[in-house]
């Protein structure tokens, strides 16, 4: 016989069992009542939509189905209420361009109903269609998955087929980096403005061009030509182009960059004479242009398309035989170095100065005048406190001659070495005049030619005086008439003081030095510090209890 306890225990899980089976059969009658609703609630939807109608238009919105557009920027989507039923203003649209056969050519895109119950959209961008006629439809709804039925409508519309300009600059000549404008002109395909960055990446793409326009393209602005060169004019190749459905074409256009040149003359002149001779005469422009040229007395030889900012040097290394009669004086350079400029020629004159000499057994006395100074630039050169050597060579001809006398006057800046000045055979040094600062030798007879020296030194401020410092000699006698010469020296300004502020060494540590401390001493102290702290504790403190038993 059960007990009391499993008597009350059987009731109870009868009704747990009852409630169970209840639950299940009441979740099974939902599901059923759900799946029956479904339809229902759909078709219910589906009649709620709003009723609207939606045809392609421009711009305006003025056009009513203007099914055929030039470009796809034309294509406009006009929609509002249909014969039936009315948009609520705020109502979203959603719309997307699709192939004939439903395939997408961009993303869903939406709009909003106005507050006159209608909108209206510009469908580009969108793909090219594979419709070989240009052929795509538009589909808007209120569903935002385009689902068809009464909430869906589509329209067709044609867009002819189209193509891509592309526009390919290049830059001949030197190096440029820059923007290169173009304008392109399609007739009906659209006319357009574009920019090609060189040298990347060089080239420019036109997209969505319709096929057979007819596209000029020309240039209407580059960059600044580097310095030294200025641009030509393009070369243009496959232009203009006519674009072809699905397709490419190119146009080239090639920027010339020509140097800027110039020109140099180099002119040759005699003085004092006539001469037939040839001088050979040496021009130097780098790598542009060197070489010896050859002239004579009024001729000139041009040398063309050298580059603008090419420095030339012209020199005549010798001289020909002078004429009967007739001695070289040094030849005069005018105009070199000369800077080549463009569109400009630079003018270097080389005159060579002829002078007679005396008629045939008449004595002649000449004096020639140098000195050692360094030579800078084609002139003696020296700094303040310089010495500097003057020789006064004197040459006879058709001689003896009498009572021959050299003078010298020392121009201010330069200060006479006493007892520098020597003597020879023949001529003897007589005095320095300070006063009139000249230099006196004389002979009493000269019978050949010779030469005499003397030292002068550069007086401190020279360099404040006109440069450079002219030297004239001078040479007569009975029977000749005075010749002179004259040697330059041009004296240097000193180089300027250094302003640089001279390194200071760094400070030394010495005994008593507040700055630091030797941190090896410090250590050893407080070392020794602690050691006799610990030494006065063991011998202070009382032994531990423990440690005297274990000492017993």
């Amino acid at each position: 016989m059960p007990s009391r306890g499993s008597i009350a225990l059987l009731p109870r899980t009868r009704r747990g069992l009852v409630l169970f089976w209840a639950a299940l059969i009441a979740m099974s009658l939902a599901l059923q009542y759900v799946t029956a609703m479904a339809p229902q609630r759909a078709l219910a939807t589906q009649v709620e939509c709003q009723s609207f109608a939606i045809q392609t238009t421009d711009v305006n919105g003025d056009a009513v189905n203007k099914n055929q557009f030039e470009s796809k920027e034309d294509v406009y989507l006009n929609g509002g209420p249909g014969p039936s039923g009315t948009l609520t203003p705020g109502t979203t649209i959603y719309y997307q361009v699709q192939e004939p056969d439903g395939t997408p050519l961009d993303e869903i895109r939406s709009t909003t109903v106005k507050a006159d119950s209608s909108f209206r959209v510009q469908l580009a961008p969108f793909d090219t269609t594979s419709n070989s006629g240009g052929e795509y439809k538009v589909v808007a709804s209120t569903l935002a998955d385009l689902s068809a039925g009464a909430c869906t409508k589509s329209d067709n519309f044609k867009v002819p087929p189209t193509g891509y300009l592309k526009i390919v600059n290049e830059v001949d000549g030197g190096e440029v980096s820059g923007d290169f404008k173009f304008h392109v002109d399609c007739g009906d395909g659209g006319t357009f403005d574009v920019t090609v960055t060189f040298p990347d990446p060089g080239s420019v793409t036109i997209d969505d061009i319709p096929a057979g326009s007819v596209c000029d393209v020309t240039e209407t602005g580059n960059p600044d030509a580097p310095a030294g060169f200025h641009w030509g004019n393009p070369t243009v190749t496959d232009n203009p182009a006519t674009i072809e459905a699905d397709k490419t074409v190119w146009v080239h256009f090639t920027n010339h960059l020509i140097q800027d040149n110039g020109s140099l003359k180099v002119t040759k002149v005699v003085t004092g004479g006539t001469s037939d001779a040839t001088f050979t005469i040496h021009v130097d422009c780098g790598q542009a242009f060197t070489d010896d040229v050859t002239l004579t007395a009024g001729q000139s030889f041009t040398k063309d398309d050298l580059p603008a900012g090419t420095e030339c040097t012209v020199t005549e290394p010798s001289q020909p035989a002078a004429p009967d009669g007739f001695k070289w004086n040094d030849a005069q350079i005018s105009g070199s170095p000369a800077t080549i400029e463009a569109d400009d020629t630079a003018s270097v004159t080389v005159t060579n100065p002829l002078e007679a000499l005396p008629p045939p057994n008449t004595p002649a006395l000449t004096i020639e005048k140098s000195n050692n100074a360094p030579i800078v630039n084609t002139l003696p050169t020296a700094d303040e406190g310089d010495t500097v050597t003057y020789t006064l060579d004197y040459d006879l001809t058709d001689g003896p001659v009498h009572n021959g006398v050299i003078t010298d006057v020392l121009p201010v800046g330069v200060t006479y070495v006493s007892g520098s000045a020597s003597s020879n055979a023949e001529f003897t040094f007589q005095s320095y005049d300070s006063g009139t600062r000249t230099l006196t030798w004389t002979a009493t007879e000269v019978t050949a030619d010779g030469s005499v020296t003397y030292q002068a030194t550069v007086d401190e401020g020279a360099t404040e005086l006109a440069q450079p410092l002219e030297n004239t000699a001078s040479i007569v006698s009975d029977e000749t008439e005075k010749d002179s010469d004259i040697s330059d020296v041009f004296v240097a300004p000193p180089p300027q003081a250094e302003t640089s502020v001279p390194n200071t060494a760094p400070p030394t540590d010495t005994f008593g030095s507040t700055d630091s401390a030797a941190p090896g001493a410090s250590m050893l102290l407080i070392l020794l510090a602690l050691a006799g702290i610990a030494l006065a504790v063991m011998f202070v403190a009382p032994t531990p209890a423990s440690i005297r038993k274990r000492m017993r």
